[in-house]
């Protein structure tokens, strides 16, 4: 281990000390991601993380608590919440995955003690439209528009909390999201689901109704498993299914002579959404197209989503037809 990681260490040691005075003494120096202006904590590399693990909880650790851990992404604040809170409270199984502890949860939330009042409303509106979402979707669903949301947006990034990638507002730290989630009651997190089962079955702008459930390489599933842990095991049938699908796709007329749509379509993509198209007529998968731009799958699932919803589509093959030949290298 470098003598960085050990200075690391050191700081979480002392977090972990000071977070029996409450969330606030870490959310007071610190946040749990980089707002505009502010510094970013190092992550601690994987070994660093590994030892301070070992060292808070003992070994070996249960896969529950490694998930939770992962979701943290090396921040050392979140970090050393997390493995407080996991010794203080244990760990409470949910769907899919351990819920967070609640030090976690009260430490997002007095994140926002001086934003203004919206704020976490607005958040937990978000979390619910998933890892990452639109502002119009947003605007949407919490019956404001942009200009309306700016204030409690602004508090968001600042915060740390969310950050842009491309032209969506994402959560910053796959346990921020998860903590907010975990906060809902169940009673107004079933009410904000059905929310957004609405919006998503509404049909799109241009006419076109919600494309049949194939954006991405695995099977149909319902909404709910999009907030599952992705490490979750899948059944040989969903996996035979992908397979089939795959060689759907390969074999599929017209996949290999691209046309392109006259670049009408694809000038209406961002940036993000050019890349994963890309990639798509390539021939990736999800998972492979996430580990290439650096998002999570979900995240990834989430555009070819929205995609399909725009152009009326509703697979794939039908989505390589808009890549220009010249921008699929």
């Amino acid at each position: 281990m470098g003598y960085e990681d050990e200075q690391r260490l050191q700081m979480v040691g002392t977090l972990a000390e000071m977070a029996v005075h409450g969330p606030a003494a870490l959310t007071a120096g610190a946040a749990p991601g980089a707002g505009r202006g502010e510094t970013v904590p190092a992550p601690l590399s994987g070994d660093a993380v590994t030892r301070l693990v070992v060292d808070a909880l003992g070994a070996p650790v249960e896969p529950a608590v490694r998930a939770l851990v992962a979701a943290a992404g090396g921040h050392p604040l979140l970090l050393a919440e997390l493995l407080e809170g996991v010794r203080a409270e244990g760990v409470v199984r949910g769907t899919g995955r351990a819920r967070t502890p609640k030090r976690v949860q009260n430490l997002v939330r007095a994140r926002l003690c001086a934003a203004p009042t919206g704020s976490w409303q607005l958040i937990r509106v978000a979390a619910v439209l998933g890892r990452a979402c639109r502002l119009a979707e947003l605007a949407a669903m919490t019956g404001r528009n942009t200009a309306q949301m700016l204030p409690e947006l602004d508090a968001l990034l600042d915060a740390g909390l969310l950050h842009w990638v491309g032209d969506d507002l994402a959560f910053r730290h796959e346990l921020v999201w998860w903590a907010v989630l975990d906060a809902l009651p169940p009673a107004v997190w079933q009410a904000l689901r059905a929310d957004r089962d609405r919006l998503c079955r509404r049909p799109a702008a241009s006419g076109a109704g919600e494309p049949a459930a194939e954006p991405a390489d695995q099977a149909p599933v319902d909404r709910a498993s999009v907030d599952r842990v992705h490490g979750d095991r899948v059944s040989a049938d969903r996996v035979h299914a992908d397979l089939r699908r795959r060689i759907a796709l390969r074999a599929a007329p017209g996949v290999g002579d691209r046309r392109g749509d006259g670049g009408g379509a694809w000038e209406s993509f961002s940036g993000v959404e050019r890349a994963i198209a890309r990639l798509v007529a390539e021939g990736m998968t999800n998972r492979q197209i996430a580990t290439r731009v650096r998002l999570s799958p979900h995240t990834v699932n989430y555009h070819l989503r929205g995609l399909f919803r725009r152009l009326g589509i509703s697979s794939r093959a039908e989505l390589v037809r808009h890549v220009p030949v010249s921008s699929a290298a």
